[in-house]
């Protein structure tokens, strides 16, 4: 018996079970591709482990996905990112199982906190050295990608939207399974030195998905062979949706899915008017999802990766003299103060690590600007598209 058989048996809910039992009903979909998405959902929430309201370009995320006419979404796992993960959960279940909509489900549950530091809990009780316990992260998410990945007759994307924690779980207990994984499409990663922030505003952002769990980022990348495609900050900050484009999705014609993005977005978009005078919403994962179903619509390059450890100056907050780390520093603001360390991605750094690709930019204007008002359409009808609305 397998150790994935074994883990099913003893962890999964008979709920997971008849959820995977649908998801795994192709209906003879095999020539699409097929994507199973690790994501922080949390479109609507306010407040959790954080003030103020979660972002929302998750959801929007998963659903342009599952509506481009060549993607199977085999499922999403929900993790903590965003929000506390069982609020992220039900943000999820609300939007797309419970609300109409062309997709609609499986949602399983993800990870509830990060990776545990190397060796931080062990077993002593044995005989013979100390077991790490590395098995404590599997989940009802983990458990559902490993299963589809071992039993599918063909190689799955994997769109990571959130942080790595399950795709790192999945790594360290189920590395049988990792051959059968086409790419995994990663919203993180900034050129060498580059500073995240707006040219517009002096708010300086940190590599969300890195920094809520380095742990969980460094596995993946320096101990699996999973093929990586980073969809880079200079990339996700270049498009923006208007507060009016936003406000369309409540109009008559719209699905009840477009109205529940749109009225779980305006508490997001106020604080972004108030915090960097943007009269709109940031796209960061939307972008990532565009890429899978057009890939060819963007600049993309090999690269090299490496996690560049940020400078301790005053005790327990990384704002050292001569910090290595990009917008860090003695005048730091206090929200890069938990960023030990930063992912940097670019070609410069090939020979460093194993090869990667960075996108760093769409191939011009003209394809940055179909995606901004054509996603749009698309959010609005609910319907399967193959190219955007002109």
């Amino acid at each position: 018996m397998s150790k994935i058989t074994i883990l099913v048996t003893v962890l999964v809910f008979p709920t997971l079970l008849l959820l995977y039992s649908c998801s795994n009903n192709s209906n003879g979909q095999d020539n699409k591709t097929k994507i199973f998405i690790s994501t922080d959902i949390a479109a609507g929430l306010v407040g959790g482990w954080r003030a103020g309201p979660a972002d929302t370009d998750d959801s929007y995320a998963v659903e342009l996905i599952s509506t481009f006419v060549d993607a199977e979404v085999l499922g999403a796992a929900v993790v903590r990112g965003n929000d506390i993960q069982p609020a992220e959960l039900f943000a999820a279940i609300e939007t797309f199982i419970l609300t109409p909509g062309f997709w609609n489900g499986p949602i399983f549950a993800g990870a509830v906190e990060p990776l545990p530091t190397p060796d931080s809990v062990m077993w002593t009780g044995n005989v013979g050295p100390p077991e790490t316990l590395i098995d404590l992260c599997v989940n009802e998410g983990v458990l559902a990608l490993a299963e589809l990945l071992a039993e599918s007759n063909q190689k799955i994307t994997i769109l990571a939207i959130g942080p790595l924690t399950d795709i790192a779980c999945l790594v360290q207990n189920f590395p049988e399974t990792l051959g059968n994984i086409k790419e995994m499409v990663y919203l993180a990663g900034r050129a060498p030195g580059e500073v995240l922030k707006y040219p517009f505003s002096d708010v300086i952002f940190t590599d969300f998905n890195v920094q809520q769990d380095l742990r969980a980022a460094q596995i993946v990348l320096e101990q699996s062979d999973i093929p990586i495609t980073f969809i880079t900050f200079s990339l996700s900050s270049s498009t923006l949706y208007t507060r009016a484009q936003i406000d369309s999705l409540l109009e008559p014609e719209c699905s009840a899915r477009a109205k529940l993005l749109s009225r779980a977005s305006q508490d997001k978009m106020n604080d972004l008017e108030e915090g960097l005078n943007l009269n709109g919403m940031d796209t960061f994962d939307i972008n990532a999802a565009y890429y899978i179903a057009k890939p060819d619509l963007f600049m993309c390059e090999e690269a090299g990766f490496e996690f560049v450890q940020c400078t301790i100056g005053t005790p327990g907050v990384y704002n050292g003299a001569d910090n290595p780390c990009a917008g860090h520093g003695p005048d730091q603001q206090s929200g890069l103060n938990t960023e030990s360390e930063q992912l940097w991605v670019g070609p410069t750094l090939l020979g460093s690590s194993r090869s990667t690709t960075s996108c760093v930019s769409y191939i011009n204007e003209v394809e940055l600007e179909r995606f901004e008002t054509g996603t749009i359409e698309v959010f609005c009808d609910g319907g399967v598209w193959s190219e955007l609305p002109e």
